[in-house]
């Protein structure tokens, strides 16, 4: 009934209890498609280890995270795809809240359950999508992890995740599902994403990268071309939601002591959205560069 597809790229030390969390699922009915992107490390002797024939494994040369999950779609048996990130995990019912739910429905096709972020030994759980909102909106404003979607096969083999991003590649394709079928949020909170700083989201932020932040705009962008999706949202949020993008890496950067980032995201900054609290940022970076934090935030 379900294909799990996990995309991983040297990230040995993380993926058996990634694997695990899918072993330990209440309803049985799945497989678990690993996609090996390239990985250096001994990635494709620890799947092997676990000798189960549910569990495939499908090595690609380095692609990135968006590749690695299409593959992974093109490959599956399943009528229903899940994704799961190689250093998160499931709850042991994530499948059977699904399936309850797929059979109490009329015509399901897209569905969100709810997920925990686990930090330092700290749980906290992300707010649900509210419904009664407007769908895009929410949909951008909340944290829509690639562990608590659940969508049907054939969408998917028409929508797949954009090749040209790395970065907000997830709600770039939640987006696009949105304004084509009907979002199903479920109450139940099935899977758990675990930071640590080898995650994308924590060395994200430790290190500021002009490409990634290139890319997050981009994404942003590009999909509010959609006609479909332009008419489902109010362009003010549309633009504050880039502009809420833009001081997030510069506030970051600048933090970080990143002069060149910070500078190079600052003159990004005045040309898309002047406004005059950045005249008092333009020496704060200066100041954090040389690790005087006095001014912040």
């Amino acid at each position: 009934m379900f294909s799990i597809i996990i995309p991983s790229y040297n990230r040995a030390n993380h993926l058996p209890k990634a694997i695990e969390s899918v072993l330990a699922q209440s309803f049985t009915d799945w497989e678990l498609i690993i996609v090996d992107d390239g990985s250096t490390d001994n990635t494709r002797e620890l799947v092997a280890s676990f000798n189960n024939p549910r569990i495939r494994y499908i090595y690609q040369e380095n692609a990135e995270r968006s590749a690695a999950r299409n593959n992974g779609i093109r490959n599956a048996k399943g009528e229903w795809i899940c994704f799961l990130d190689s250093d998160d995990v499931y709850l042991n019912q994530h499948l059977a809240v699904f399936e309850k739910a797929i059979n109490e429905s009329a015509n399901p096709r897209f569905l969100l359950s709810g997920c925990i972020r686990e930090e330092a030994g700290e749980q906290n759980l992300y707010p649900l999508i509210d419904l009664n909102k407007n769908i895009i909106e929410e949909i951008w404003t909340h944290f829509i992890l690639a562990n608590a979607v659940c969508i049907h096969r054939s969408i998917l083999l028409k929508h797949q995740f954009d090749l040209r991003f790395r970065i907000w590649e997830d709600t770039h394709l939640w987006t696009r599902l949105a304004v084509h079928y009907e979002l199903q949020v479920l109450k139940d909170y099935t899977c758990k994403q675990i930071i640590n700083p080898e995650g994308t989201v924590a060395s994200g932020f430790s290190k500021v990268k002009i490409l990634d932040v290139k890319q997050y705009l981009a994404a942003i962008i590009d999909v509010y071309q959609d006609e479909k999706i332009k008419t489902s949202m109010s362009h003010d949020f549309y633009l504050a939601y880039l502009e809420q993008k833009l001081r997030m890496y510069l506030y970051q950067s600048r933090m970080n002591g990143q002069l060149g980032v910070a500078l190079n995201i600052w003159f990004s900054y005045l040309t898309r959205f002047p406004r005059w609290f950045l005249v008092l940022e333009f020496p704060k970076i200066f100041l954090n560069a040389m690790g005087i934090k006095k001014m912040n935030p």
